[in-house]
């Protein structure tokens, strides 16, 4: 007796939250096709200048009173606040010219955007204003270097071979005097690589500063990468024709990184070591300095890298 008595419980609850279920949403549905006026907050941005003109301002902020079911304000409010944009397209509206970088133009075009993003009739919407003024600015363009940027590390004795070939190597762009007037490259994405032991070719994409724009969106990069090796060389030291001068030793051994396609080409002619006469008969030694050697090259080091000297009569 008490198992039946429970389960009819159990069945009466039930009964009673389908029906308070059914109640709610049916309130909700009534409540949310009650028409509401209220004041919402949009973005206003401007879009389609004619060619020869930039819109700098990115929002103008737009108050509008609007009629409407609960069901459109659900669009509104389900989207967060830096997606409520309306777009206000300049590409056959009609603007009045207020100076010369200044221009306004009525509310209906205002309305009529807002009415799209909402699905309502253009005759719900009422906005404080006549006439909305923004803001388009002369175009003006530049030519800029492009400023490769890389994070490239390499194998063990792997490393770039010459300069980076970028393709163009610059590049017209586009904006505001104001916005244009200091740029003097424009940078690429970062190329980020590790252990590289392979040439890189790669199309990557330019990096715009705000407001400013190019054609060219992409370059193409062509970095060679060589094995490299460490070599050494021993080679008489010049004096520089100091007359009566004798150093010790006459010979130092120059160390440096060479490609190994470019080794055999690498001679006792491709290198020349001097004395360095900065301090000469102040100091009891010579330094000694790389005063020729290959631009294929990389200088380690020259040891010794001083030597003594005697001056005779």
């Amino acid at each position: 007796m008490k198992s039946t008595d429970k389960n009819s419980n159990i069945n009466r609850f039930g009964g009673f939250l389908i029906f308070f279920s059914v109640a709610a949403l049916s309130w909700l549905v009534m409540k949310l096709s009650n028409d509401y006026t209220i004041t919402l907050k949009f973005n206003a941005k401007f879009s389609d200048a004619p060619a020869s003109r930039i819109i700098p301002q990115k929002d103008y902020p737009i108050d509008a009173t609007v009629t409407a079911s609960g069901f459109k304000l659900l669009k509104y409010y389900f989207k967060p606040t830096n997606s409520r944009n309306i777009n206000v397209t300049l590409k056959d509206a009609k603007y009045k010219i207020l100076s010369d970088n200044r221009y306004s133009v009525g509310n209906t075009l205002i309305k009529e955007s807002i009415a799209d993003f909402l699905e309502i009739n253009i005759y719900n919407i009422e906005l404080p204003q006549a006439d909305y003024i923004f803001t388009m600015n002369k175009l003006a363009s530049k030519r800029v270097k492009v400023n490769l940027q890389t994070d490239i590390s390499f194998k063990s004795q792997y490393n770039i071979y010459g300069e980076p070939s970028v393709s163009p190597d610059s590049i017209t762009i586009f904006g505001s005097y104001h916005d244009i007037k200091d740029l003097q490259f424009v940078n690429t994405q970062t190329i980020a690589m590790k252990n590289v032991v392979d040439d890189i070719n790669e199309s990557v994409d330019l990096k715009f500063e705000d407001e400013t724009y190019a054609e060219i969106k992409k370059v193409d990069v062509n970095i060679r990468v060589e094995k490299f090796t460490e070599a050494e060389m021993t080679l008489p030291i010049n004096t520089l024709g100091v007359n009566n001068l004798v150093i010790f030793p006459d010979k130092a051994k120059i160390k440096y990184i060479v490609a190994l396609d470019d080794y055999p080409n690498i001679s006792t002619m491709s290198f020349n070591i001097e004395i360095d006469t900065t301090n000469f008969k102040t100091s009891e030694f010579l330094p000694l300095k790389p005063a020729v050697y290959p631009n294929n090259t990389s200088i380690i080091g020259i040891y010794p890298d001083k030597v003594e000297y005697l001056m005779t009569k």
